[in-house]
């Protein structure tokens, strides 16, 4: 029961920190005159959390918060790659590997 619990605080808050990371990386854009939200990338935020909070997120992760954080600061995410965007991992072969 405490172990659940505890998880469940667990993922509570690296939504929270991962949460923050993007947002604060979309504001810190909007306030920079050189810089542009569009810009802002999944490292970006990958990179952040782990400095402020030594998360590591996968890229696909810090892209998902990537892109809420856009979306709640009201910006246009159609800039980002998706998933097809990305290479696929070949399928393996039925009885490959036995």
């Amino acid at each position: 029961m405490l172990k659940k619990l505890r998880d469940t605080r667990n993922e509570k808050q690296r939504h929270r920190r991962l949460l923050n990371a993007a947002l604060d990386q979309v504001r810190q854009a909007e306030m920079d005159l050189r810089r542009e939200p569009k810009q802002v990338t999944a490292n970006d935020v990958a990179t952040l959390a782990f400095g402020r909070y030594s998360l590591r997120p996968t890229e696909s992760e810090a892209s998902d918060y990537l892109a809420a954080a856009l979306i709640m600061r009201g910006h246009s995410i159609a800039h980002l790659p998706t998933p097809t965007d990305t290479p696929a991992i070949p399928a393996q072969r039925e009885g490959a590997g036995q």
